[in-house]
């Protein structure tokens, strides 16, 4: 898990997926001043040996990204080192498939984020919440007209619970199963809502020959 902030601008997650990448959202908004911590648990607790933190050196967002549709929300930080591979600051698996997550799946999240709609303040320490993937048609028939959830998209929705990412989590993984199979996209305005349709960039074969390619490049 890394913490991507850019001062006085945004906060975001991410997934470390090599020693000196991660993988964000496009929509996270990244400068020269942002910097990527690794190993963290409490963003006050400076002081933590655990912590690792980064700059970015070079940052590569999907090419057909389009900030209105939500498609192709995906970005590549390179850091200006390597993080020493820790219990506190490991990285994601990649799925050895990448077929669709079947509805019903019970994932995992966590970010930094917003823990309240009513309050502006997001989280000290890292936040994890268990989230269940919905059926693609499903998501698709409530986001209609507003957004169209593309097959390269996937979702979760708890039905009986105030549950799910907000303000402050985009780009942070879904883990299922111990592996990455999405990004943390968008979501309702009212984050958490019961019988909202949260929305991920799927982990798609494309997607992972497009981070392969990226990545192996700037080597």
């Amino acid at each position: 898990m890394a913490l991507v902030r850019t001062p006085g601008k945004s906060l975001c997650g991410g997934a470390l997926i090599k020693s000196d990448w991660v993988l964000t959202s496009a929509e996270c908004f990244v400068d020269k001043m942002t910097t990527v911590d690794v190993g963290v648990h409490s963003i006050k607790k400076i002081q933590d040996i655990q912590r690792q933190q980064f700059k970015v050196v070079k940052t590569i967002s999907h090419e057909k990204f389009n900030k209105d549709k939500h498609i192709n929300n995906l970005q590549l930080l390179k850091l200006s080192g390597k993080a020493n591979i820790t219990k506190a600051a490991n990285t994601v698996r990649f799925p050895e498939t990448f077929g669709e997550v079947k509805p019903g799946t019970v994932c995992t999240i966590a970010g930094w984020g917003k823990t309240e709609n009513k309050k502006p303040d997001t989280a000290d320490k890292l936040m994890e919440a268990r989230v269940t993937v919905i059926d693609w048609k499903a998501c698709a028939s409530q986001w209609k007209p507003n957004v169209k959830i593309t097959k390269d998209m996937m979702c979760t929705r708890e039905r009986d619970a105030v549950r799910g990412f907000c303000n402050g989590d985009s780009g942070g993984p879904l883990m299922c199963g111990g592996f990455l199979k999405g990004i943390i996209s968008f979501g309702p305005m009212l984050c958490g809502t019961p019988s909202g349709a949260d929305v991920y960039t799927r982990l798609t074969k494309d997607y992972m020959k497009w981070i392969n390619k990226k990545t192996k490049r700037m080597l």
